[in-house]
């Protein structure tokens, strides 16, 4: 059985639509489209990429957001700290594979050091993170927290700021993902009424 399915089962067990039911059915389809990008070529791979580009991107925000405020009060810091650390190289290995070719031949094995970093991370959350919430929430709360999840793929922008539209060198310097991912978080911060963001 596969991780993904894994996950989908886990959340499938959970009541309702919890945060953490919420955060298994995401990584279950960024895992899936990691498998979706290793399967497509060409035009076809780039379109692929660009979804996990977005899909990353939308639920690095949420997490920072909605999980973390949540976490940092339940577990110590040097565990949620760590897990922003996986954020942030998880974000540096999506920038670097940003600036690849997806048709060169570097792609690939690149595409796969960010799948890694994106499996240590999503484990570390599930075997650190997730049963704290479980534990120390209630059902409500959590189901509060999952409409709040569910709202950050709706609010969130698919594509780079339009500000940056057609300023190449502004493109170079502030990658698609780092676009992405800060119009996502400012968004859903904005929306979620937490103004320290």
């Amino acid at each position: 059985m596969d991780t993904a399915h894994e996950e989908r089962m886990t959340a499938a067990r959970l009541p309702g639509d919890t945060i953490v039911a919420v955060l298994y059915e995401q990584h279950a389809r960024i895992r899936d489209q990691f498998d979706a990008v290793t399967a497509t070529e060409g035009a076809d791979r780039s379109a692929a990429f660009d979804t996990l580009r977005e899909l990353i991107a939308t639920h690095q925000a949420a997490e920072d957001v909605v999980l973390r405020t949540v976490t940092d009060k339940l577990l110590p810091a040097g565990l949620t700290r760590a897990s922003t650390d996986e954020e942030e190289s998880l974000a540096r290995e999506l920038a670097d594979l940003e600036r690849t070719d997806v048709r060169g031949p570097e792609f690939l094995p690149r595409l796969r050091l960010l799948e890694e970093a994106f499996e240590l991370h999503a484990a570390h959350e599930e075997s650190d993170e997730f049963p704290a919430v479980l534990a120390e929430l209630s059902a409500q709360e959590q189901e509060e927290l999952g409409r709040w999840m569910k709202r950050a793929g709706r609010i969130a922008p698919t594509r780079p700021h339009p500000a940056l539209a057609g300023h190449p060198r502004t493109e170079a310097v502030v990658a698609p993902f780092a676009a992405l991912y800060d119009q996502a978080r400012d968004r859903l911060a904005e929306a979620h009424g937490k103004t320290d963001a």
